[in-house]
């Protein structure tokens, strides 16, 4: 099955977040640096997205999944996978998407320098991604 024709609405790192009623709340969120005295470094954060959900496309079930990437493409800790169905609320406007806001907690451990990302996909499609830095600043004696 084909998902090229899903979008993503958006996509945002936060400290935390959460997808209520059609939409995410959200504190700490837009940054894309994460500076850690030491690495490995373990670290909670939140990924925001809304995936557009095509008209054909709703009332039928769809793999998503989420993952983390390194600086070298190589997967962190186990991916989030889910089938997710949208439906269509009375009083659509026919042929419209379908919003699906999501917030979700990730834990990981970083162990490398350099941009990561975060990725998005419905069956094996990418639908988006969003990249962030992850930089080594180890404390400077006398600084502690």
């Amino acid at each position: 099955m084909q998902h090229e024709d899903f979008q993503l609405g958006f996509i945002f790192l936060a400290d935390y977040g959460e997808a209520l009623q059609g939409k995410v709340y959200a504190m700490g969120a837009g940054w894309n640096l994460l500076r850690f005295p030491q690495l490995p470094h373990p670290w909670q954060f939140n990924v925001s997205f809304a995936l557009d959900v095509p008209w054909d496309r709703t009332n039928q079930r769809h793999p998503l999944g989420v993952h983390v990437e390194d600086p070298d493409g190589e997967v962190l800790g186990d991916p989030f996978r889910i089938e997710f169905e949208a439906g269509r609320p009375p009083g659509a406007i026919q042929g419209s998407d379908q919003r699906l806001p999501v917030a979700l907690g990730i834990q990981t451990l970083f162990e490398k320098s350099g941009p990561h990302a975060v990725v998005v996909s419905v069956g094996e499609t990418e639908v988006g991604r969003t990249r962030f830095y992850v930089v080594h600043m180890p404390v400077a004696a006398g600084n502690t």
